[in-house]
């Protein structure tokens, strides 16, 4: 999902309060410390979040230049995850069940076993495997405290929600007609007329009331 090119298709978020007059020293240092770690199949994380350069994920280095640019502080959304095809995993585990019941001298593994075998046949397929990547563009205008995120995905947004937060120690507040309203000011008269508003379904009624 990217900022660069093809469709510009993003969600918007606001940052509320007044950056510190240091914001710009200290979060190049924060994102530094939370960069896209790749994932290790010998650990047990199944999926990773972190940040990499705008357009190009497999630069971390996160050069100042390439961060802050012009009033925006821009990063990509980087996330790994481990994608061990279902068939090829059953298949293996078969094979791995058979052999240790055959050295056991036995005919069925405990639930216990089962669990720890899986693991093991699923780390050593992971050794051979290269993790999914997927990369979401993110710019953040420093100067109208609005953040850029160029995806609607549900999980993206979240995972991306939580480490923003960890990076910076900041909550960011999703665009709605009332948050962008406050934002641009509403008088005592606007707050209390959006206070009395309800909602209104524009579904049909199904005949009968059902």
């Amino acid at each position: 999902m990217s900022a660069l090119s093809g469709s510009l298709s993003y969600a918007r978020f606001f940052v509320p309060g007044e950056l510190p007059r240091d914001f710009l020293d200290d979060s190049h240092a924060k994102i530094l410390h939370h960069v896209m770690r790749p994932l290790v199949a010998d650990e047990p994380d199944l999926e990773r979040s972190g940040w990499c350069v705008l357009g190009d994920a497999i630069d971390v280095s996160m050069a100042r230049d390439r961060v802050f640019l012009d009033g925006y502080l821009n990063l990509g959304f980087r996330t790994d995850r481990w994608a061990i095809p279902g068939a090829l995993l059953r298949t293996k585990l078969r094979q791995a069940s058979s052999a240790y019941l055959e050295q056991k001298g036995r005919t069925r593994l405990s639930r216990r076993e089962r669990t720890e075998l899986k693991e093991v046949v699923a780390r050593e397929l992971r050794k051979k495997l290269v993790p999914t990547t997927r990369v979401v563009d993110l710019s953040w205008s420093l100067e109208e405290g609005v953040v850029r995120f160029f995806s609607h995905a549900k999980s993206a947004t979240e995972a991306m929600l939580e480490l923003f937060e960890r990076t910076f120690g900041l909550a960011l507040v999703p665009e709605s007609p009332h948050t962008l309203g406050q934002r641009l000011g509403l008088d005592e008269a606007q707050e209390k007329a959006w206070a009395e508003l309800s909602m209104t379904s524009l579904a049909r009624e199904p005949e009968g009331g059902r």
